[in-house]
């Protein structure tokens, strides 16, 4: 049968669907890679000896989804005495009736005078791999550093991040619509935008070294933070707990702040905590910005749009003049 679709009930057993048939529903909607927020999502670090760690975290590869809960430990193959390599993490999905899974692991690459990267495997309707990081492998290298390391999650190429249907678009002709409404708005509110307090966003990572986390110091991870003016993010292995449900904050009469986890203990040694504070700045220079916002929409024209997050603008090796970049934490 040439033609599927779908979803619909079954009667007397006339509807029957897969694993395949649900998860192939998202792809003409969802791309492959790892979720951009929180920035450490399945990012590769240090650990000790010839061993990385693999963050907490979620991807999504081939219409499958990939969640790991905790820090992942992978051992890197011993060195070469004579010659330097370069071996990769990969997220390999392996769809055979005998796998059915989604692995971290170590792709060894080949030692050579001048290394490259083992090539990803990647078969249609087979094994397909993204990379996260290659990890360089001197001669004679007892231990991997974080120098050895080169982040590959902002790759589109051999990894990228998860982007929705629609992730860039022309604005050649949004923009003849949009300019003259902009325009209006922007004169009504410049003035207030002027005196505005601007955000800042700051943030810090926490994690659990103890076997019954019951609450953590934000005041010592983000000293800046005031409970007062701000707003306070947590999340979990890249998952946001709901305050009042999961964690309280608890104030002390010398200005610090303590979350409180309410629902349950953090008991997984290796466990992220990322904390996210949105800092209310209050500023006298605001009509600077609105001056250089003034300056820059003259020359939009012919400019296109891309939305993307800030942990992905941030790693860009580099930034087209011709694109307006919109920063979109939800991206």
């Amino acid at each position: 049968m040439a033609i599927k679709y779908g979803f619909f009930n079954s009667v007397n057993g006339d509807r029957k669907y897969n694993a395949d048939d649900i998860s192939n529903f998202f792809i003409k909607l969802i791309s492959d890679g790892v979720f951009p927020t929180p920035a450490t999502n399945l990012q590769v670090v240090e650990s000790s000896g010839m061993k990385v760690n693999v963050s907490a975290g979620w991807g999504f590869i081939r219409c499958k989804y990939v969640y790991n809960t905790t820090y992942e430990s992978l051992t890197v193959e011993p060195s070469d005495l004579v010659l330097n390599r370069i071996d990769r993490v990969v997220m390999r999905l392996d769809p055979s009736v005998s796998a059915r899974n989604i692995i971290l692991t170590v792709k060894k690459g080949t030692p050579a005078a001048t290394p490259e990267p083992p090539e990803l495997t990647r078969v249609s309707d087979g094994v397909y791999e993204l990379s996260l990081a290659q990890i360089a492998v001197n001669a004679g290298a007892s231990a991997i550093t974080q120098a050895d390391i080169t982040d590959e999650r902002p790759d589109g190429d051999v990894c990228g991040y998860v982007a929705g249907l629609i992730n860039q678009i022309d604005a050649g002709n949004l923009f003849a619509q949009f300019s003259s409404a902009f325009y209006s708005w922007f004169d009504a509110v410049k003035s207030e935008i002027a005196s505005a307090t601007l955000i800042v966003p700051l943030r810090a990572t926490f994690i659990v070294d103890d076997e019954e986390t019951a609450e953590i110091n934000v005041s010592d991870l983000i000293p800046q933070y005031n409970y007062n003016l701000d707003i306070l993010n947590v999340y979990v292995n890249g998952i946001k707990l709901v305050e009042g449900r999961e964690f309280n904050q608890v104030h002390n009469a010398q200005g610090e702040t303590t979350i409180v986890f309410t629902r349950y203990d953090l008991d997984v040694i290796g466990t992220p905590v990322e904390l996210e504070v949105f800092k209310g700045n209050d500023t006298t220079g605001a009509e600077t910005v609105v001056h250089e916002v003034q300056s820059a929409l003259t020359q939009l024209n012919g400019l296109s749009f891309r939305k993307l997050s800030q942990a992905q603008y941030d790693i860009m090796p580099a930034h087209d003049p011709n694109t307006l970049y919109i920063i979109n934490e939800e991206v």
